[in-house]
């Protein structure tokens, strides 16, 4: 009965809670820049019922995984962020219809009021997910006339509409995350999410990204004419490299093997990375053929990253060929943005040199990208798989080194706050 009547009473406002809250059109908006940015993921990788039904579990987003609080929110305004990048899985709102539908729709307009009443900025980044396989990215992508994409394409004038309610510039959606499909695939199908979503809105500021995972090559190659025009664009891309540093240990990446990976690629003989690379490789519950072919794919692969002398100056290149891109489209570079990037933190780098070596990795990234005017949001807030960056389980505060490797506010979170201090938060 209780159910019901949740469904019931979010149904009826789901189409008026924004515009409720819209502030008067004269009224200033502090913090309409997005410059500087962290994601959070409390309505992503919704949860699918434990059957063969393959339904998402309602209502979605609910429990301590998915909380989000105002106490972490004034943390990491006053931690020197102006804006939230809300992570969230289109899965539940493709799925869902009439009033359930109605009920997620306002679940999301009430995650935007909060995080806009904490004074941050929110773009509304719709994130596929891997948690229930009909609405995965590849799924999503696999063609412009399948029904999910068509479907995706109403999600996309239905959200853009509800956002646009508000009449603000504090607000933004972002298309796709990491579209996974080549850039000539995925342009006829960004230029119809575009079109689907000015559809719902005709000033709403909108994130693009490029196919090929929102990789910085793939948004050069974006044919950016259809979009000339429209003033209210950002153009977004991700940056993970080097992935043998960035991502060293995680389970779903080539570099799940490589353990012990400094950043620059030379601060540190080979030798500290293959020694912890073989001990890694033989905990692994894998024969020895396997075993061995690990060691010669993982040797490899820290030898081709030491070669590669990567480095800030790397970075450095990499972000001017997105710059010089920009100029030759008319794009300025405030509506440039480096909307993702982050490095996992592994037991490593809990102090000492590797600690710094980790910090100076975001440090790097995120000056090249201010020194090109860009603006930029790192992942994530709190995340389990490594990335996650509140300074613990029990506390709302980012890590200071990290804070003051991003020129922010080191120690402005409370201690027992949020809700990190019931559960971690699941990620894949």
């Amino acid at each position: 009965m209780k159910r019901v009547m949740w469904v019931a009473l979010l149904a009826l406002g789901a189409a008026t809670s924004l515009a409720a809250a819209a502030p008067p059109a004269a009224a200033a908006e502090p913090g309409s820049r997005f410059d500087r940015g962290i994601a959070i993921t409390a309505t992503a990788w919704a949860a699918v019922e434990p059957d063969a039904t393959r339904a998402f579990t309602f209502p979605p987003f609910v429990g301590p995984s998915y909380t989000l609080t105002p106490d972490e929110l004034q943390t990491l305004r006053r931690t020197g962020f102006d804006f939230v990048r809300l992570a969230v899985d289109p899965g539940p709102f493709l799925q869902f219809r009439g009033p359930r539908r109605a009920a997620v729709d306002r679940v999301l307009a009430e995650r935007v009021k909060l995080i806009l009443a904490s004074g941050l900025g929110v773009i509304v980044d719709f994130h596929p997910s891997d948690m229930q396989p009909d609405y995965t990215a590849p799924a999503l992508t696999a063609g412009l006339q399948t029904p999910v994409f068509q479907s995706y394409l109403q999600l996309l004038r239905d959200t853009a509409a509800l956002l646009g309610q508000r009449h603000s510039k504090r607000v933004a959606l972002e298309l796709m995350n990491e579209p996974p499909i080549a850039p000539g695939s995925w342009q006829p199908m960004l230029e119809a999410a575009y079109a689907a979503a000015r559809a719902g809105s005709s000033d709403l500021l909108l994130i693009l990204e490029g196919g090929n995972e929102a990789s910085a090559a793939a948004l050069t190659k974006m044919e950016t004419t259809p979009f000339a025009a429209d003033p209210a664009l950002r153009y977004a891309f991700h940056y993970y490299d080097p992935y043998q540093f960035t991502h060293q240990g995680a389970a779903w990446n080539a570099a799940r093997y490589l353990a012990d990976v400094p950043y620059p690629a030379r601060a540190r003989p080979l030798d500290d990375s293959l020694a912890a690379t073989a001990a890694t490789i033989a905990a692994a519950n894998l024969s020895a053929p396997e075993r061995a072919l690990a060691y010669q794919d993982a040797q490899t692969r820290l030898e081709d990253y030491r070669a590669s002398g990567f480095d800030a100056g790397t970075i450095t290149k990499a972000f001017a060929r997105i710059a010089d891109w920009a100029r030759s489209q008319g794009i300025p570079p405030d509506r440039v943005m480096l909307g993702e990037f982050g490095a996992r933190q592994t037991a490593l780098q809990l102090a000492g040199q590797r600690a710094r070596e980790r910090t100076q990795w975001f440090h790097d990234v995120s000056l090249a990208a201010e020194a090109n005017g860009f603006g930029w949001a790192v992942w994530a807030y709190r995340s389990a798989g490594g990335f996650g960056l509140a300074r613990s389980g029990a506390e709302d505060e980012i890590q200071p080194d990290i804070a003051e490797a991003l020129r922010l506010n080191a120690g402005a979170g409370k201690v027992g706050t949020g809700a990190a201090a019931q559960t971690a938060r699941p990620m894949p």
